[in-house]
């Protein structure tokens, strides 16, 4: 009953289950299941708003992953599929180098815990475990935790007919069979999956309950574009593509999520703080306690939702049942809080997994950032950019803008323009932009 409280409070903020648990890569892992599941099942209904509840075909790749992370696996299930130890071994050399690292893990995973990244549509697959009284492996979610089903509704309810489509057009480029060799090796081990559920037509009841929120936060407009112009990039491999879309979905969510605490909270947009140097500075103080303070804001906000919630009770004992949710120090707000900053980290939008830790922009993320800010073919000039991350994503990094918008009173303005030039060379690095003199820097989606 308490688990049952705790997930309606945080539905009732967040319109989706947001835990721990289905933190970071999970979310687009879940994405690609389903938007893989609906083309397998009819590709006409992808991203159909109309199309209530969504069903799809949903695969375990069990096979692979327990090969993968050296399962023990029966020789008798191992026979059809595989000829030999040297086969073997050499399947789990290539089906390791293709596991989604998930950083912080202290542990080696077990293979329910380890999922193939999608680099190629036939390695999709949907979250599967054992579970008692049912015979091997059994496809349900676990991992997932509706994060990539929320996103999936903020697709398909994309009120821009138009670039729906064309969304829909380039995800399912992107989940179709690649017919590569290793393609063909994933279809093959699929073929010995031993889920009895495998391909069975399920039908998601929770993707139709999820609530988008969007005149509350402008992100699920922000993923809406921004999976458009990643999708719809067709100068970029897919590899890269998928690599973006990896990033970008989560990071959207997390930040949807800290947009609508802020706002239930009656605060203002929150300002983002992204440090690209190397040493410790006050700008980096100040994107460490700016972090620090957005994890309180959504432990404030599940709590204050709580007392609504028992304020509106119908009998002591729901009352009762909200009431312990809105104590102090109550353990029920840790998971909806760890999602945000562990997701975070995962994508590399913070600096690290633990420790002291602030906002920064490693490789992967920023090359998804431009991609999802940027419609493809378009350039833009350096300082533009810097103004148009902080206007649309509350970001903010360099001199100008920071001036411009009284951000310098604690933080020189000689250190954000140290950080501007560090996150102009950073992007210079990863070939987003090229230096065309020391008043000229153009940034662009494409790698040059």
């Amino acid at each position: 009953m308490a688990d049952r409280a705790k997930a309606e409070v945080v539905w009732d903020l967040f319109g989706v289950n947001i835990a721990q648990q289905g933190r970071g890569f999970y979310v687009p892992l879940e994405l690609l299941a389903i938007v893989r599941g609906v083309v397998e099942f009819d590709p006409d209904q992808l991203l159909d708003p109309d199309v209530k509840p969504v069903q799809y075909k949903r695969s375990s790749h069990d096979l692979a992953r327990r090969i993968a992370v050296g399962a023990e696996i029966e020789r008798s299930s191992l026979a059809g599929a595989v000829d030999g130890d040297e086969a073997l071994d050499t399947l789990h050399a290539l089906t390791s180098s293709l596991l989604v690292e998930i950083p912080g893990r202290r542990n080696a995973p077990t293979w329910f815990n380890a999922h193939l990244y999608p680099f190629v549509g036939e390695l999709i697959h949907y979250d599967a475990v054992y579970r008692r009284g049912k015979a091997g492996p059994w496809i349900e979610r676990y991992t997932f935790r509706d994060g990539g089903g929320w996103a999936y509704n903020v697709l398909r309810n994309d009120s821009n007919g138009e670039r729906r489509e064309s969304t829909a057009a380039g995800l399912r480029e992107l989940v179709g069979d690649s017919r590569t060799p290793l393609g063909r090796v994933a279809d093959s081990l699929k073929s010995h999956d031993s889920a009895p559920n495998s391909n069975e037509v399920y039908t998601d009841e929770s993707e139709g309950e999820t609530l988008v929120f969007d005149h509350l936060s402008p992100w699920p407009e922000h993923l809406r574009r921004g999976v458009n112009y990643i999708v719809t990039r067709g100068s970029v491999p897919k590899a890269t593509r998928i690599e973006s879309l990896m990033h970008w979905v989560p990071y959207c969510l997390a930040r949807h999520q800290l947009h609508l605490a802020r706002h239930s909270l009656g605060l203002d947009r929150e300002v983002v703080f992204v440090d690209f140097n190397r040493d410790a500075s006050a700008l980096r103080r100040r994107s460490q306690n700016a972090l620090d303070g957005f994890r309180k804001d959504i432990v404030n906000a599940l709590i204050e939702r709580a007392k609504l919630k028992a304020s509106e009770a119908q009998n002591d004992v729901e009352r009762e049942r909200y009431e312990r949710l809105a104590r102090p120090g109550t353990s029920s707000t840790g998971s909806p809080r760890s999602f945000f900053s562990e997701s975070l980290a995962a994508v590399g939008a913070l600096n690290s997994t633990a420790g002291k830790r602030h906002f920064t922009f490693k490789p992967p993320m920023l090359e998804a950032l431009v991609a999802a800010t940027l419609k493809p073919g378009v350039e833009v000039e350096f300082y533009a950019f810097c103004r148009r991350v902080f206007e649309e994503y509350g970001i903010v990094i360099d001199e100008r803008t920071a001036s411009e918008h009284d951000l310098t009173i604690d933080v020189d303005g000689s250190e954000f323009g140290r950080n501007a030039l560090a996150f102009r060379d950073r992007l210079l690095a990863t070939g987003l932009l090229t230096h065309y003199s020391d008043a000229t820097s153009i940034v662009h989606g494409e790698h040059r």
